[in-house]
């Protein structure tokens, strides 16, 4: 499938306590013809993180014991995922939450509910992204 970004194939890890919507937004992803890893806490999503290596990370920000912002704190400080692409998705969406995130680390914030189109374009540009750095 040509997904339009060189046929690259990007690892999407998703982190969002809602197990349908993490179910969704897999199968979504793996239909633009990428490979998705589905955590549903942020502290289990960091050790998958760690061992899975992916591309880009979507990061819902209200999640039980470890939030979202810190969930990306934690990844910008370790050396061997630090650069991975973190988009935070999430229900908190006004300008002071976009701020705090842009401040935790995230590149790119969308709002609940993102429509796929969204999700494919910051895919995108996390994808040329990597295309520049690689």
């Amino acid at each position: 499938m040509d997904n339009g970004y060189n046929n690259k194939t990007l690892k999407v890890l998703i982190i969002d306590d809602n197990k349908d919507l993490t179910e969704i937004m897999c199968d979504l992803i793996g239909f633009l013809g990428h490979k998705t890893i589905c955590s549903q806490d942020g502290k289990d999503g960091i050790a998958m993180a760690k061992e899975h290596h992916p591309d880009v990370i979507i990061c819902d920000i209200g999640l039980p014991v470890m939030d979202g912002y810190e969930v990306a704190q934690q990844l910008r400080k370790d050396d061997e995922i630090k650069e991975t692409f973190l988009i935070a998705l999430s229900g908190y969406a006004g300008a002071e939450d976009r701020k705090r995130s842009r401040e935790a680390g995230f590149d790119r914030h969308l709002a609940k509910p993102a429509d796929i189109s969204a999700i494919e374009r910051v895919i995108a540009e996390a994808a040329m992204r990597i295309k520049q750095t690689v």
